[in-house]
């Protein structure tokens, strides 16, 4: 499963939501998968609420534990700019959808959101997969 920046955001922090996630990784429930673009903005999001010592601290403990598979942005690049021409989501959820889409498996978003909500179903048939969010509000 393809984990986007904001459940990427919840295990860092190690929310109910985050522990419950790494659980399933742990317990080979899910074997997930991300971008370094995803990484990035990981780090970006923490770095904002906690400084950037913390950020990398908390991201490369995340990346160190080899639970993640990172993929190079640049392997799905094309795929994430036909879905950033195609539809009106930000750059990094297109990363995230061409990954899903490149290598054949549903996405985890954390909420969704309202950008999404009239388009979810042809995002859905363009990565021919499934799109999971935790919550819908």
């Amino acid at each position: 499963m393809v984990l986007d920046t904001s459940i990427l955001v919840e295990i860092v922090f190690a929310t109910d939501i985050g522990r419950e996630l790494i659980d399933h990784i742990l317990n080979d429930v899910i074997r997930p998968y991300t971008t370094t673009l995803n990484i990035t903005e990981t780090l970006y999001i923490v770095c904002r609420l906690l400084g950037i010592e913390e950020a990398k601290k908390r991201v490369n403990l995340l990346v160190d534990s080899g639970y993640l598979e990172i993929v190079n942005s640049d392997n799905v690049s094309l795929s994430a700019a036909e879905c950033k021409c195609r539809f009106p989501i930000s750059m990094v959820d297109c990363h995230t959808l061409a990954l899903a889409r490149e290598y054949k498996i549903p996405a985890l978003f954390y909420r969704l959101e309202n950008r999404f909500k009239p388009i979810v179903n042809q995002l859905k048939t363009w990565i021919n997969n499934e799109i999971y969010f935790i919550t819908e509000k």
